[in-house]
């Protein structure tokens, strides 16, 4: 159930797009966020057009999360004749789309992550520490082969979660790594990353969300990079 990125950069950092994800499952298509040069790079892809449905997983509300998130939504139900559905913790994205020109009856939106979804996928928000002033969470993601955890934009790693993975409950890690060694309160550094994760269990950390050019740190030190797709 490995995740594809279609872009896989900070807000600051634009040359690498916005980091977003997607997988398929069931002919299904699931997104995690929306930022703003996602739609630009989903519409340019078959799997919108092939797959019978499309969720869109919110993580917080930040620019470059949902930049592009109305343009989407507006182009699967105005050209594809798709109505997306969009899942987020709260119902501001609705009002924010109100504002992009978007209203609610051009798709269907829910708080529930809780629901089963396609061959027992299960989806689970995970409160992560990355701004004061808007709920932000990560996911835990689970099928009948795995479970993966994707941070989304975080500055720690719970010791929840890291207990999972050194269990071998949670099989793989896709987490924050925006900075080289910069200490941040809203996201997480490769030096922090270190500190959390013992060598032995690097390869199964994927590093996302990128800063600036420091990927072969990233390798040297045993994670994995996402690339974009």
């Amino acid at each position: 159930m490995g995740l594809n990125f279609t872009g896989t950069g900070a807000a600051y950092y634009p040359r690498l797009g916005s980091n977003a994800a997607f997988f398929v499952k069931n002919n299904h298509l699931f997104m995690i966020d929306c930022g703003e040069s996602t739609f630009r790079k989903m519409e340019a892809r078959d799997e919108i057009r092939t797959c019978d449905k499309i969720t869109v997983f919110i993580t917080h509300l930040h620019a470059d999360h949902i930049g592009s998130l109305g343009s989407f939504a507006s182009y699967c139900l105005s050209v594809l004749q798709k109505r997306i559905t969009v899942i987020a913790q709260d119902d501001t994205v609705v009002e924010i789309l109100k504002l992009m020109g978007v209203p609610a009856d051009m798709y269907d939106f829910t708080t529930d992550y809780t629901q089963i979804f396609e061959d027992g996928l299960h989806v689970e928000a995970v409160p992560v520490k990355h701004a004061s002033d808007m709920k932000c969470c990560g996911f835990l993601i689970r099928d009948e082969d795995e479970t993966i955890y994707f941070s989304a934009d975080a500055s720690e790693l719970s010791d929840d979660i890291l207990q999972q993975f050194k269990q071998g409950k949670i099989q793989v890690i896709y987490h924050d790594c925006t900075f080289l060694t910069k200490e941040s309160p809203s996201h997480c550094s490769l030096k922090r990353l270190c500190e959390y994760i013992p060598p032995e269990m690097r390869n199964r950390v994927y590093c996302m969300h990128f800063g600036g050019d420091f990927m072969s740190q990233i390798k040297e030190a045993g994670f994995q990079v996402v690339t974009s797709v």
